[in-house]
């Protein structure tokens, strides 16, 4: 077996989505093969006078990660493996990381960019995934 448990971080993004599609490609080979696939919600800090404002953008933010894993779970709707979805708050690469080893993935399957505009600016989730993942990634371009 290639693998046992493998890890997609989904944005929503077009590479994500191939990325989705490589991972059940993989699972069809073998059900047992389990598919875990986390979005990563980051809400941006506030000063406390903005309370409602908080409330309101965690609302939307969140509201908007569970669309996206809807469409995940749709993606993986047909497969009889174990699958999960979940919804996650942070910083996305640490928080991949820390699923990936609490998870116990044995391989991350991304893509090699996703949503982020600043990615030139602050250095790419996929970056910062594979140069401290202590299992393998496989980036889809």
């Amino acid at each position: 077996m290639l693998c046992s448990k493998i890890l997609v971080p989904y944005d929503g993004s077009a590479l994500a989505k191939k990325a989705l599609e490589k991972a059940v490609k993989l699972a069809q080979t073998d059900p047992a093969i389990e598919i875990v696939v986390a979005h990563v919600v980051t809400i941006p800090a506030l000063p406390d006078p903005a309370v409602t404002v908080i409330q309101t953008l965690e609302e939307h933010i969140f509201k908007e990660g569970e669309a996206v894993l809807a469409e995940a779970k749709e993606a993986l709707a047909g497969l009889p493996n174990r699958t999960e979805a979940i919804l996650l708050e942070g910083h996305p690469a640490p928080v991949i990381l820390k699923l990936a080893n609490e998870s116990g993935s044995d391989l991350i399957i991304m893509g090699n960019r996703g949503l982020s505009g600043l990615r030139e600016f602050l250095g790419s989730v996929s970056h910062s995934v594979v140069h401290h993942s202590p299992i393998p990634v496989l980036l889809v371009k």
